[in-house]
């Protein structure tokens, strides 16, 4: 064979082995790009399983209230069951905000030492309420040991370990008891998360169980996976075949230095007790069903409310008569939220008003573009009764201040 042979030869065998690595690569990506559609497929899939079961009872609460006119016991039971299935439409649009959010890397995690077991005791009292209306019980197994201290955020990690113990607790027999037994592991601390009676009988005599693809169970564990791997760790789940019970192994990695005697993170904050003073609210919004129920609802508390669908006359009504607050949309027509409260801050008088973003989205850059314009505070539709009662407090606390202000200027001017 010539040397010119021989050089096409290799010429010839480099290609082919050039053109194998990209037909692998091509395959790879193809591989990829499938399990990333079948994993978004199950995601939406088990997303409007999630937000049937609440939309359900409340078309039906709809139905029962004009089926109710002259039971006022019956509509009262109805409107609850719509309160709480309104409550779990809340946590749904929350948890779909925290999810796009941490995918976008969007999140800050505040990562600091804690201790696994506090957070989980703050965890198995939060639980508490629900776990006794299916006659259930949380316990907590750290095996005798003394757990390693985590480094990681600890409100994160008490909602992601509450999303899978949910996640059981709706799949799990009425009575049932289920376990977070927590172990050290080199590095990390495993924790298994499971029905007691599971738990059990895999430790007595092991049977076959098929892996889960967690991220399709739900938007609750598909939040679970995203936390526990931001914070360094995993989430795997498992279960038997033909079965819907799932069992969790969450792993999370241990402070490589941890800080002697500091205090435990708490996961479990409570909400200040509102009060309901009376206030000059001005609400401007143009989604006039929402303006006239948080508008009716404002007044029923006693407040002095004005309505207002537009940028231009939420500039006007402030300027002209400065109320205690202002729950101002984003959105609205002829001049977008931002561009109003700039206006209003650029007169003098209206210094005292709160100043109160309301909108949809919750995106930190949301926040702090609506923070640089001027607002005080920034609330996300549909936000609860709570936040409202916070954020009136806060004006009245202005307005305290204000009034102690003034009356301290009069009487310093009769006693010149």
């Amino acid at each position: 064979m010539s040397s010119t042979e021989e050089e096409l030869t290799r010429a010839l065998a480099d290609a082919h082995a050039a053109l194998a690595v990209v037909r692998a690569e091509r395959d790879g990506a193809i591989s990829d790009a499938e399990a990333a559609h079948r994993q978004r497929h199950a995601f939406l899939a088990g997303l409007a399983h999630d937000l049937r079961n609440p939309l359900a009872p409340l078309s039906n609460g709809l139905e029962l209230l004009r089926l109710t006119d002259n039971d006022p016991n019956g509509r009262l039971r109805t409107r609850g069951i719509m309160e709480r299935q309104l409550g779990h439409l809340m946590r749904i649009a929350d948890e779909l905000s925290d999810l796009a959010r941490l995918s976008s890397d969007k999140v800050t995690l505040h990562r600091a030492p804690f201790d696994l077991m506090a957070v989980l005791r703050g965890l198995q009292d939060r639980l508490a309420p629900a776990l006794a209306a299916q006659e259930m019980t949380l316990e907590l197994d750290a095996g005798g040991a003394e757990l390693p201290r985590l480094r990681g955020d600890a409100p994160r990690i008490a909602q992601a370990v509450g999303h899978l113990v949910d996640d059981i607790l709706h799949h799990a027999e009425r009575g049932s008891t289920i376990r977070i037994a927590a172990s050290a592991e080199g590095p990390l601390v495993a924790l298994s998360i499971a029905t007691a009676a599971d738990a059990d009988a895999q430790a007595e005599a092991p049977e076959p169980l098929e892996d889960v693809d967690v991220a399709a169970l739900g938007l609750g564990v598909a939040l679970a996976l995203q936390l526990s791997t931001l914070h360094g760790g995993g989430l795997r789940g498992r279960r038997q075949p033909g079965m819907r019970r799932t069992r969790f192994r969450m792993t999370l990695p241990v402070d490589a230095a941890p800080a002697a005697g500091a205090g435990a993170a708490n996961a479990n904050p409570t909400l200040p007790v509102a009060g309901a003073p009376a206030l000059s609210v001005l609400l401007a919004d143009d989604n006039v069903d929402f303006s006239h129920s948080f508008g009716t609802m404002l007044e029923l508390l006693g407040h002095r409310v004005e309505v207002v669908h537009d940028g231009l006359a939420a500039v006007s009504a402030i300027v002209a008569s400065p109320p205690d607050i202002a729950f101002v949309d984003i959105g609205m027509p002829s001049l977008d939220a931002v561009e109003t409260v700039r206006r209003v801050r650029s007169q003098g008088s209206t210094g005292r008003v709160l100043l109160v973003a309301v909108s949809g989205r919750g995106a930190a850059e949301d926040r702090a573009r609506a923070a640089e314009a001027g607002f005080d505070r920034y609330l996300v539709k549909p936000f609860s009764m709570q936040d409202a009662r916070d954020t009136l407090d806060a004006a009245q606390a202005v307005r305290s201040e204000a009034v102690r202000r003034a009356q301290g200027a009069f009487a310093s001017m009769r006693t010149a």
